[in-house]
């Protein structure tokens, strides 16, 4: 595991691709990793069935403090996050417009802890807009979730009914508002697990792995363009 990776739950509050921290403090390589993704996100764009174009080329701006200290890792920062967002991106099912690039600077209008991403690459004209679903991935298979609520478990009365006998009959469900979700055990026997701890109810991020019954879930948001070609 890379030392983006360990340290990604904890990021909780990023915007556009412009990440700012209530109290000041340095800047970790997560951090950047993350506010490309999220750029990445914001700037997807449909273009044909299938076919999801984001831009290949980001520009990071770090205050001079963090830009010293992080410039201190050498290649292994670069080559770090190049890796997360090109899987990232896989998941997402994105292409590039040509060779990924990621470049850092500094830059004196920011404070320490605070950092600014710019993209380009993609070309937007004619497109159609970007909308999120939440999808559950299980035993090879990819379940879109096309409710606001959607139960998981072995009945059939279950949303989506999974051959486990670990499973209660109704044992999860995911809540989706349009832009977030969240997970709730349905007071199952067995319980439900997110990184090896018992939940009741609580926010779920995208690629959170869910275990419940002897099956391992992953929670996932996946574009799909608004004209309902892809």
């Amino acid at each position: 595991m890379g030392f983006i990776e360990k340290f990604e739950r904890r990021l909780e509050r990023f915007v556009n691709g412009a990440f700012s921290k209530a109290f000041k403090s340095q800047i970790q390589p997560v951090e950047i990793g993350a506010a490309i993704k999220a750029k990445l996100d914001s700037s997807a764009a449909v273009i044909g069935k299938d076919r999801i174009l984001a831009p290949n080329i980001f520009k990071v701006r770090l205050s001079p403090s963090d830009y010293s200290r992080l410039k201190q890792l050498g290649d292994s920062l670069l080559s770090e996050i190049q890796k997360q967002v090109t899987s990232h991106a896989k998941k997402q099912r994105y292409q590039f417009s040509g060779e990924l690039s990621i470049t850092v600077e500094p830059s004196q209008s920011l404070g320490l802890g605070q950092l600014q991403v710019s993209a380009t690459g993609a070309k937007t004209e004619d497109v159609a807009q970007v909308n999120w679903n939440p999808a559950l991935d299980f035993n090879g298979k990819r379940y879109l979730l096309a409710k606001s609520r959607t139960t998981v478990g072995r009945d059939a009365s279950a949303d989506i009914q999974v051959d486990d006998t670990g499973l209660s009959r109704v044992h999860f469900a995911i809540n989706w508002n349009g832009t977030s979700a969240a997970i709730e055990d349905m007071g199952s026997t067995n319980g439900t697990k997110i990184g090896g701890r018992k939940i009741t109810s609580e926010t779920l991020p995208a690629d959170t792995a869910i275990s419940a019954g002897r099956t391992d879930f992953v929670f996932r948001i996946v574009a799909k363009s608004s004209s309902g070609d892809n």
